[in-house]
């Protein structure tokens, strides 16, 4: 019988350069993919296998509007859309929003600005499911409580507004509210060849990966294995991210 469940793990909180917590996640082997157990699986999903992982901190949210506002003054982050497109943007009352209309190399130069990069697929999911083979980031299955998704809300919601939504580590927002841009490209037949040792995705692509679906998406999106993907270069109303910094050894 499969044993499905999270495994919980005590994490140490330190400040990114933005001001971000940053969650701990120790090296070690977890999950990825999913398989018959869930019966919402999807082929690319497959096979479901271990990796193993160095360690590293990961944002404890998702990129707010103001966040990356300090980045795009600094001159090291382009502008997401144009203020008619995304008005929210500069608006003081959506500061705590995470940011959107980010393309890849949107968040992929806002990750090198703060010292980091974007978390690869296995540490996305490693942070959101702990070390079990675990469906959603928390124990028992989505609702209105824990998520911000299915069109609930209609809308994005603050980074911290789904706290019983949050992970094994203590990470929030790693189900709902907006999709979140990762490293990897995407190749629905990679797992089948990706290495044990930390995987950083195919060599090219033509579609990046975005994990976690977002506040109109589905439930089903809401499953960590769950994986969508866009062009690089398509930012999108529903499309951030977070960084993550490697631990030094």
């Amino acid at each position: 019988m499969v044993m499905l469940g999270l495994s919980v793990v005590q994490c140490t909180v330190l400040r990114a350069s933005d001001g971000m917590k940053l969650i701990y996640v120790p090296e070690g082997e977890s999950w990825v993919g999913s398989g018959e157990w869930d019966h919402e699986f999807n082929l690319d999903e497959t096979p479901e296998h271990k990796v193993y992982l160095d360690a590293f901190w990961l944002y404890k949210t998702e990129v707010t509007n103001a966040m990356y506002a300090e980045c795009v003054t600094a001159g090291s982050c382009g502008q997401p859309s144009s203020e008619e497109t995304n008005p929210r943007f500069r608006d003081p009352v959506y500061a705590d929003y995470p940011v959107v209309y980010v393309s890849w190399q949107d968040a992929t130069d806002y990750c090198t600005w703060v010292g980091g990069r974007l978390p690869t697929e296995a540490e996305w999911e490693k942070a959101a499911r702990g070390t079990g083979r675990a469906k959603y980031p928390w124990e028992n299955g989505p609702s209105e409580e824990n998520v911000n998704a299915a069109n609930s809300v209609g809308d994005t919601t603050p980074v911290d507004a789904y706290p019983k939504g949050a992970s094994p580590y203590g990470v929030l927002d790693m189900a709902g509210n907006v999709r979140e841009w990762v490293f990897d490209w995407y190749d629905e037949n990679y797992y089948s060849a990706a290495p044990y040792e930390n995987p950083m995705g195919p060599a090219t692509g033509v579609d990046k990966v975005l994990k976690g679906g977002s506040y109109y998406d589905n439930y089903e999106h809401t499953r960590i294995a769950d994986r969508l993907h866009h062009q690089p270069e398509s930012g999108g109303v529903n499309r951030g991210f977070r960084c993550v910094i490697l631990a030094t050894k």
